[in-house]
């Protein structure tokens, strides 16, 4: 096969940084598609081990003593002119306690965030859940009086318990790769146009 070939074929289908949608899901119907999210990462997963020495010479063994979810998150916000992202993280933060500080219980303020990774074709590729998640630190507003043309951004950390992950385009063999493959070319035209009679 010829180099330009292969590399159209396979490095035109890697996945882009850029290509990512957040969809986030708090108590009482608080819900955000997260369209303003300019940066985030997904959790990583670690496998954490204690070593063993089963006799008093030799190499030592690694078990697992712990499965770590990496345990938080955080997101940067843009935000417009009627600060609605921040708004809600803020009702998100008070449905943790009352008026005198006293908590609330868990079940009532957990949600969940649900980042995904899109394909070039803006349908999506791989998908993590973050489980029991809430927001625990709503970041600083700076302001300066030279940032004229600057976006205003605010972060927001999410602490969570663990995660799930699913993912859209599993190898299923020759025909269930082509029907894979006609199927999000139908869907990306379809997204295409709803998109266009939404937004123009």
């Amino acid at each position: 096969m010829h180099i330009n070939r292969f590399l159209k074929a396979h490095v035109d289908n890697m996945a882009r940084k850029g290509k990512y949608e957040v969809e986030i899901h708090g108590p009482n119907g608080m819900r955000s598609r997260g369209m303003r999210v300019t940066a985030v990462s997904m959790p990583a997963l670690t496998i954490e081990t204690t070593q063993h020495t089963p006799s008093s010479a030799g190499p030592p063994c690694n078990y697992i003593n712990n499965i770590s979810y990496g345990g938080e998150v955080t997101m940067t916000f843009m935000l417009d002119h009627t600060y609605e992202d921040r708004e809600l993280m803020e009702q998100w933060q008070h449905e943790m306690f009352d008026e005198v500080w006293n908590l609330t219980y868990p079940e009532d303020y957990h949600g969940t965030v649900k980042i995904t990774q899109l394909g070039v074709d803006d349908l999506p590729v791989y998908e993590v859940e973050l489980h029991q998640a809430f927001p625990t630190v709503l970041g600083e507003l700076a302001f300066d009086a030279g940032g004229m043309a600057e976006m205003q951004t605010f972060d927001t950390t999410f602490k969570f318990r663990t995660w799930t992950s699913s993912y859209e385009n599993s190898p299923t063999g020759l025909l269930g790769g082509l029907f894979n493959k006609f199927s999000r070319k139908f869907k990306s035209k379809a997204k295409t146009k709803i998109g266009s009679k939404i937004f123009g």
